[in-house]
Order: structure tokens, then C-alpha cells, then sequence
């Protein structure tokens, strides 16, 4: 003796198994906290003279691994070629696109990274401008 079962009844066994409603799915991720934007009289593009502060373009690139840079100046000749390589904290430059404009605070060292080719900025702090 065989048994048909119909589709009908599967489909309502499957359904009492699992539900129809919306199932609430957690978030493990935190919403990322917006970027500052910059307040006082900064240029497009442009440096302190000290060196404190930078305001200027997001450049990426892929030298031996990913580079953020800071384009400074977009005139032929200019000290250290325009740019600087940007070095944070972890997480630190991952909400940074190419693109973006920004005032970033912090120090130059005084010696080109390998990896970027270019002079290394340890910023302190990042703000939209």
C-alpha cells in the first residue's frame, strides 16, 4: 500500500515548522559614527605651517598593499610631491573614499614609507570639509 501525500500538505507542515511572519534579524554591526565635518576658515587644498594640519583629496592605491594619501596641492613642484601617505589607528581611515575632501590633524615623520612611496602623516584626528 502506498501513501500520496500532497504538496498542499507539505507545505503546511513546513510552514508550521518554520513560520510566516517577519523574523526579526539582530545586528551585529554598529551603524559607524559620520565623520565630523570641519568647522573655521580652511583652503581646498593646503597645510598649516607647521605641518599640524592638512586639507585636501582622498587618493587610494594598491602599492604591496592599500595606500591612503593625502593630496595636498594640485601644483607642479611643490613640496613632497603634493601628498602624503595618511597612517591612523586601526579602523581609523576604513570610512575615507577616494574623493573625499578632508582636514586631517597630526604629525608628518620624517621618512617615506616603503610601502606608499610617499612621506608618512600620523593623523590624529579626521574631519569633512
Amino acid at each position: 500500500m502506498t501513501t500520496t501525500v500532497s504538496r498542499a500538505a507539505i507545505l503546511v507542515a513546513l510552514l508550521a515548522t518554520v513560520g510566516c511572519g517577519k523574523r526579526a534579524v539582530p545586528s551585529t554591526a554598529a551603524s559607524p559614527t559620520p565623520i565630523p565635518v570641519a568647522t573655521g576658515d580652511y583652503p581646498e587644498y593646503g597645510y598649516a605651517p607647521d605641518l599640524s594640519w592638512l586639507a585636501g583629496r582622498i587618493d587610494t592605491a594598491m602599492r604591496g598593499g592599500p595606500c591612503t594619501y593625502l593630496t595636498f596641492s594640485t601644483h607642479a613642484g611643490v613640496a613632497w610631491g603634493g601628498k602624503f601617505a595618511l597612517r591612523g589607528t586601526p579602523g581609523s581611515l576604513d570610512r575615507l573614499r577616494a574623493g573625499d575632501m578632508v582636514i586631517v590633524r597630526g604629525s608628518v615623520k620624517r621618512k617615506a614609507s616603503r610601502e606608499c612611496g610617499a612621506l608618512d602623516f600620523d593623523v590624529s584626528s579626521i574631519e569633512m570639509h
